[in-house]
């Protein structure tokens, strides 16, 4: 183990997100990490809505607002990603890997899809000149194993709409 790992003269080792929050100008509160253990936890892709529920179980008297300003300020310093998928409001993760998202179009579920080939996407040549690109994201939508079985079950097999 190294001396950071240890940390200094048997005080607390160095906690590593604390250090990343605090290189990146936050404070590290115990709200603020609630809010990221719910969505380190999560693999739904919850809306702000939804955090603040779960946050609201270790913290009662979180609001909605502080809930909001937390997920502002992480997804700011890359801790957590605002997922907007044509829903009507952004959901959130905390997922540093880059992927993109497979959505079912009846219930919202987002999953995670991780496919290199996918990461490996150019710009066409003819909109990278007019185009300076930061970053993409791949987005697939259809139905979830759970709405496709339950669309079988219930439409008659002609069916072709959502």
């Amino acid at each position: 183990m190294t001396t950071l790992e240890k940390g200094v003269a048997g005080k607390r080792p160095i906690d590593p997100l604390a250090a990343r929050l605090r290189n990146a100008g936050l404070r590290v509160t115990a709200q603020r990490l609630g809010v990221l253990q719910v969505l380190k936890a999560s693999h739904i892709h919850p809306t702000a809505e939804a955090v603040h529920r779960q946050v609201r179980k270790r913290f009662p008297k979180i609001s909605l607002n502080t809930v909001y300003l937390n997920l502002e300020a992480l997804t700011r310093v890359g801790e957590t990603s605002e997922v907007w998928i044509g829903h009507d409001a952004a959901r959130f993760e905390a997922n540093s890997v880059p992927h993109d998202h497979a959505v079912c179009v009846r219930c919202k579920k987002i999953a995670d899809v991780h496919d290199p080939a996918l990461r490996r996407l150019k710009m066409p040549r003819g909109f990278a000149m007019k185009f300076d690109v930061i970053s993409h994201r791949v987005d697939f939508f259809g139905l979830c194993k759970t709405c496709r079985v339950g669309r079988r079950r219930n439409k008659p097999r002609s069916y072709r709409g959502t």
